[in-house]
């Protein structure tokens, strides 16, 4: 089976700063079949000022937001690429001591 698209989730989802938020990679083949692909495929952000995200073992897909802006991530695995768009706002306050 051919590997056909790949959907990210959560889309269109927004994060605040210095938070972060785990993606996920699901891969749709030629013949029907649903694969979680998150550990293997490449994870991008078009926008590393807004938000990284990890490719690293253990942690594949965890979205770090660094500053108020927006950015597409991406998953990509041969040459398949799916994304969404991630809004990151300022750092909120949760609490005061």
């Amino acid at each position: 089976a051919v590997l056909t698209s790949i959907a990210v989730t959560p889309t269109d989802s927004s994060l605040a700063a210095g938070t972060e938020l785990q993606y996920t990679a699901t891969g749709t083949y030629s013949n029907n079949t649903i694969q979680d692909l998150t550990t293997e495929v490449f994870w991008a952000s078009s926008n590393g000022a807004a938000a990284t995200i990890s490719n690293a073992m253990g942690s594949e897909g965890l979205a770090h937001g660094v500053a108020a802006d927006a950015t597409t991530i991406s998953a990509t695995l041969d040459g398949i690429t799916g994304s969404t768009t991630l809004t990151v706002t300022a750092a909120v306050l949760t609490s005061i001591d």
